[in-house]
């Protein structure tokens, strides 16, 4: 997986969100951000077909605890069905890009 900064409010994910060093690495990108002040994030999933629960979790901390208005962007059918399935659709303000 491949985590770029491309404004101060948008970050983009390359490859599968598979692994516990994703989420560190994903977690730590964000927070950057949302300590520097932004209040509205995009993030950007390229490839991931899905996205492990740790990462799941740490979406939602940051938008009920940290006030942030999060929109996620996907790629890939198959993590849109997840996060459908999920009932995360709405909360992540999921759009899938075709």
């Amino acid at each position: 997986m491949e985590i770029k900064v491309i404004d101060n409010h948008t970050v983009e994910i390359h490859g599968n969100i598979k692994s516990l060093d994703n989420y560190n690495e994903i977690k730590q990108t964000i927070q950057q951000l949302v300590s520097g002040g932004a209040r509205n994030l995009t993030l950007n999933v390229r490839d991931s077909l899905s996205m492990v629960s740790s990462v799941i979790g740490f979406l939602i901390k940051i938008i009920n605890v940290d006030g942030v208005a999060l929109n996620v962007n996907v790629w890939d059918e198959r993590l849109y069905a997840l996060l459908d399935q999920l009932s995360l659709v709405e909360l992540f303000h999921v759009r899938h890009v075709k």
